[in-house]
């Protein structure tokens, strides 16, 4: 099936509510427009300079969303393209995204590590400290938080750590901060993470077919 059937399989079972996020990264601006025409606003870029380059090929009309890990001296080629970013994992990084953002605040999510050394991400026993920090942060707009769990061949597999997610963020929530937005799930989980509270999915390779591997730009 092309882009726009994957896409409109994926919408027959995705709740209104639920915003799709096609992951676009390594993905010709050509397969974006296309997926644009075919009614998808949410794109998501997991390198800088390919968020950069592609936001400034395709134009006005996709929404962008920074999903990978990012690096301070990064931030340049995000803000004021992304209107999301899902993985901000340290006061620091959420200070600069703010320098950076002027007097329209950029939307982030806390990225959360569940358990796994090789990640990134905040251990989920520091993430609400990291949240009540980031709040009073001038130029960024906490939204949520975001998880990525460690992989398993059963989607099945990935329920307890979306559960944890969720449970987290409600606990964030009745202390008063405004963790409402939920990122997690991808192409093999995401009816999964829905059913435990997901808010958004991102979804690449469902939508585009498979990718081949590309090494992130460097210049």
């Amino acid at each position: 099936m092309g882009i726009a059937e994957n896409l409109q399989r994926i919408r027959a079972e995705l709740p209104s509510h639920v915003t799709l996020v096609a992951v676009s990264k390594t993905r010709p601006a050509a397969e974006v427009r296309e997926a644009l025409a075919a009614g998808q606003l949410a794109f998501g870029e997991n390198y800088a300079q390919e968020l950069r380059d592609k936001a400034d090929e395709v134009g006005a009309g996709p929404e962008w969303h920074f999903i990978g890990s990012l690096q301070r001296n990064k931030v340049k080629y995000v803000v004021g393209r992304a209107r999301l970013v899902h993985d901000v994992d340290s006061l620091a990084l959420a200070e600069e995204i703010g320098k950076r953002s002027g007097a329209t605040p950029t939307g982030i999510l806390l990225g959360v590590n569940m358990g796994e050394a090789q990640k990134s991400g905040v251990p989920a026993g520091q993430v609400l400290d990291l949240a009540e920090a980031v709040v009073r942060v001038p130029g960024v707009e906490l939204r949520g938080l975001m998880t990525i769990p460690p992989p398993t061949e059963d989607p099945e597999g990935a329920a307890p750590y979306f559960a944890e997610l969720a449970a987290l963020a409600a606990r964030g929530r009745a202390a008063g901060l405004p963790l409402h937005e939920l990122s997690m799930g991808m192409s093999h989980d995401w009816q999964v993470a829905v059913r435990h509270g997901a808010t958004l999915v991102r979804v690449g390779s469902a939508i585009f077919g498979a990718r081949a591997p590309k090494a992130p730009p460097t210049t």
